[in-house]
């Protein structure tokens, strides 16, 4: 009888890590999708980082399978399509169609090893997975030290500074205003205003979260850009990474191109002519 109970107890607690592990893996894929959907390096920003992780984080483990297609290889694909089944299994039918074996040491020893099984089959596609994305990673800038350290200051508790949580970018925004603002490394840029208040930045695909949740009463209204404010833009228009235009009022169209520098851009302003 209590090898009965000791094995129960332990059916549990496989039962805890099996569900724990196939998080893992889920986390672990909407980190790599975030991520690998970035063309290169140069375009990478925090906060373009950080709204990634966040669309990505509100996707089930079914979602960010069918959006991760094309990024790894057929065999990995299979297995993510496989775990998937795995994991709806563990979830939701488990112990619905198992808890008939909970009643006698025998079936508590399946039950174990099952749960065992399913543990494996998350952790080792897990692992699959960070070994394929490691070159990607790396050609981010993402090395291993950059992990380890980034871990040591978690455990230290120093943190980044938090990301201002937004809705998603609308297809039309209204903007209102604009400021140039000085970032910690002394570059100017350039911080949007819609009219329900939110700020937005340039980033590879048009504007992209901010840090920022109000404006500073240090920040300075790029009159070059104001003048041509309000507007309303698609956030997302069409074209290459840190290539795109937006149409603003009174005929003037704002551009942004990649700089000349390495992770840079530059804009400006053009006026079309209207017949």
């Amino acid at each position: 009888m209590n090898n009965e109970i000791e094995l129960t107890k332990e059916v549990f607690a496989q039962f805890g890590r099996a569900y724990c592990q196939s998080e893992v893996l889920h986390r672990g894929l909407c980190i790599v999708y975030a991520l690998a959907t970035f063309d290169k390096a140069e375009n990478i920003t925090g906060p373009r980082v950080e709204e990634k992780l966040a669309f990505s984080f509100a996707l089930t483990l079914g979602q960010v399978i069918e959006k991760s297609k094309g990024i790894f290889p057929e065999n990995i694909e299979q297995q993510l399509v496989f775990a998937l089944v795995k994991r709806n299994y563990i979830a939701h039918q488990f112990w619905f169609e198992r808890n008939y074996l909970m009643f006698d040491e025998k079936g508590l020893l399946e039950l174990r090893q099952e749960l065992i099984e399913l543990t494996n089959l998350f952790e080792n596609l897990d692992n699959n997975i960070t070994e394929f994305f490691k070159p990607i990673r790396k050609s981010f800038g993402l090395s291993d030290e950059v992990i380890q350290e980034s871990y040591k200051k978690l455990l230290a508790g120093e943190q980044d500074e938090p990301i201002i949580s937004q809705r998603p970018p609308k297809k039309q925004e209204r903007i209102t205003k604009v400021w140039n603002i000085k970032t910690a490394d002394n570059l100017i840029t350039q911080i949007f205003e819609s009219d329900d208040g939110y700020l937005w930045q340039f980033c590879d695909v048009g504007l992209g979260w901010s840090r920022f949740e109000k404006p500073a009463t240090d920040w300075v209204i790029n009159e070059n850009i104001q003048k041509y404010l309000p507007a309303n833009i698609n956030p997302r228009p069409s074209g290459t990474s840190w290539n795109y235009e937006f149409n603003l009022a009174k005929g003037a169209v704002l551009w942004v191109k990649p700089g000349k520098r390495e992770k840079s851009y530059t804009w400006g302003i053009e006026i079309t002519r209207r017949s």
